[in-house]
């Protein structure tokens, strides 16, 4: 039976009645209303941006690779934030943590009258600050409301932290323009030893908290922390990074030459001794990890997993409501790819199965070879490039992004663990252009059907859109532009997923449209084993089996997949909650009479205030 969007969306806001609906009313009464327009351009100065400027400079000076990452100006050519790494020790998350409860009391005690853009602004940021202290009772953990992945219970595991994440910034977001910026560079290298000998001390404290994470991620830990130490010092990614984007920014032989000589004798001296200290650690551990998977069985397990299904769900309904939203949404998706494989005559077995087996067949892939990895990104790079020249039918014209969007195949020493694709931002100074990475590991596990929605998710309109045009708010304050709110930036991509089907991009292209709902059966799914773990009590091995039996995805994505849900508790559910919020928030939006039911229009006050809770975005809408 075909199902229209129209249905579908009805039937998941069917949901949203009775006790669940009553707390998202109970949620929004709380907050301030707004008057329902876009945000207008300041006119005169706001003496809250001045405020909220104060609280972004003390918070991102106990979040250095946050202001980094970002671009902000103290991280910039040499700045102050970019020669160490954070302080991961228990004192420096208290110190965090401390700040953030003391911005947040602050704001409480300002009041506003008739100002429109000051009434967002401050309704934005307490947003931000009742993330980053909704679960300051549980001591374990790192906080940073300023990230997608919110309160993370571990600070080492295989996909994220200090020993992955600040090589990452290092090799291609800190800025390396000048001599300065260089010198802060290797200062920041210099550093590692005592922010790790930190991180130490916050495993050691975390476990007398009584948080030991699951064995598996101990586990997988230890081949990253070990890949470290693997190349000889001249071919070491953060030496080779060092060395071409010196070139590129044409600094000098001579310092180019120095440059490296010290910072080779950094890595050899300091950088590479602190991760084997680390890798020690990790390992004496790893007999003690939990056989549990999930947060639950951490102490106050089920009040984190809460905790984090408000920051980065945005929702107030149960685990077990939104467990139920994911198996009826991958019912409904499976029912369309079942219909779109029986015309191809697949008929026999699981979507998933049939679904793998559709990826195999040798059309569907790119070799296993240099050549074959070369020929898919340059296949990407056209779709990025196809989906960019569709800009005036997505967005109003002054919202159109003028950042570039690279494309680059996932770093060798991080692929095993990372994602499929994922984004990073443009810098806030507009030098270092956003980028787009897709993870070639296993090149089974990305079959050419796959590649078009992947990269409307990661590229256009997706993360790139929304992220160049919350880097362009200039009139807006710091923390406004570099704001972290899961549900809305992950639900916008794959909103734009869907836009883009919607808009023709499959019209030729058969296979890529089940490329796209094996991709939002993916995320449906999600929900199911997210909550599955964190709270159902499941076990890694059932989440990885009912993935698998659901999507077909290659099993190595798939188990990785999984153990990301295990170390980012609550990450995952952002996506197809979000994008069901919007869809809704669409319907509204048109059936409104007289309203210009143009597109445009309605991305266009999505997007044109930056990142921001759902119920923001609704109140803007009207």
């Amino acid at each position: 039976m075909k199902i229209g969007r129209r249905t579908i969306v009805g039937a998941i806001m069917a949901m949203w009645t009775a006790p669940a609906l009553a707390v998202l009313r109970k949620k929004r009464r709380a907050r301030a209303k707004l008057p329902i327009k876009p945000m207008p351009a300041v006119q005169t100065p706001d003496p809250l941006i001045g405020i909220i400027d104060q609280i972004a400079e003390k918070l991102l000076g106990h979040l250095r690779e946050t202001a980094v990452y970002n671009g902000t100006a103290g991280a910039l050519n040499g700045g102050l934030l970019a020669r160490a790494l954070d302080d991961y020790s228990p004192d420096g998350e208290a110190a965090l943590r401390g700040e953030l409860q003391a911005a947040r009391d602050l704001l409480t005690r300002i009041r506003l009258a008739g100002n429109v853009a000051s009434s967002l602004r401050l309704a934005t940021v307490s947003a931000i600050l009742e993330n980053g202290t909704r679960s300051a009772a549980i001591p374990y953990g790192r906080v940073n409301p300023l990230s997608f992945s919110g309160h993370t219970p571990y600070i080492v595991t295989q996909l994220a932290g200090p020993h992955i994440d600040s090589v990452n910034v290092m090799m291609e977001q800190q800025s390396l323009a000048s001599g300065a910026a260089v010198d802060a560079w290797i200062e920041k290298l210099d550093s590692f030893p005592r922010a790790f000998d930190g991180v130490i001390e916050k495993i050691r404290a975390d476990k007398a908290a009584g948080c030991i994470p699951p064995r598996a991620l101990f586990e997988k830990a230890l081949p990253v922390l070990d890949s470290f130490g693997e190349d000889k010092a001249e071919n070491h990614p953060l030496m080779r990074a060092l060395g071409r984007r010196m070139a590129e920014a044409g600094l000098s032989k001579r310092m180019q030459t120095i440059a490296l000589q010290r910072a080779t004798v950094s890595l050899q001296k300091r950088v590479r001794p602190a991760y084997t200290k680390l890798r020690e650690t990790i390992a004496a551990l790893v007999p003690e990890g939990r056989s549990e998977a999930g947060v639950w069985a951490q102490p106050m397990g089920a009040e984190f997993y809460a905790a984090n299904v408000l920051a980065l769900g945005d929702s107030p309904l149960s685990p077990d409501d939104i467990h139920q939203i994911g198996l009826d949404e991958a019912t409904r998706i499976s029912s369309q790819m079942n219909g779109l494989l029986s015309k191809r005559g697949l008929t026999q077995g699981s979507i998933g199965a049939r679904m793998a087996a559709l990826a195999k067949d040798p059309s569907n892939q790119f070799a296993d070879s240099d050549k074959g990895r070369a020929e898919l990104l340059d296949y990407v790079r056209a779709k990025v490039r196809g989906s960019e020249a569709l800009y005036p039918q997505l967005l109003p014209k002054a919202l159109i992004p003028r950042q570039s969007l690279v494309v680059k195949r996932v770093p060798l020493a991080t692929q095993d663990s990372a994602p499929g694709g994922y984004y990073d931002g443009p810098s806030l100074d507009g030098t270092r252009p956003g980028t787009y990475w897709i993870n070639l590991r296993d090149m089974g596990a990305v079959p050419r059907f796959r590649l078009p929605t992947l990269s409307y998710h990661e590229g256009v309109p997706g993360h790139h859109t929304q992220g160049a045009i919350a880097a362009a708010l200039g009139e807006a304050p710091l923390l406004i532009r570099i704001a972290s709110f899961n549900a809305f930036q992950e639900g916008w991509a794959l909103y734009g997923e869907k836009l883009m089907a919607e808009l023709g991009a499959y019209k030729d292209d058969p296979l890529g449209d089940l490329g796209r709902l094996q991709d939002e059966l993916f995320r449906a799914t999600r929900l199911v084993v997210d909550t599955g773990l964190h709270h159902k009590r499941w076990s890694r091995e059932k989440a990885i089996q009912t993935m698998l039996d659901f999507t077909g995805v290659a099993q190595s994505r798939v188990t990785a997949e999984i153990e990301r849900y295990m170390a980012w508790p609550g990450q995952a559910l952002g996506y197809k909650l979000g994008q069901l919020r919007l869809l809704a928030m669409r319907d509204t939006y048109k059936t409104k009479a007289g309203r210009d039911t143009d597109l445009r229009a309605f991305h266009g006050i999505v997007l044109g205030g930056g990142a921001m809770p759902l119920d923001l975005i609704e109140q803007r809408l009207g």
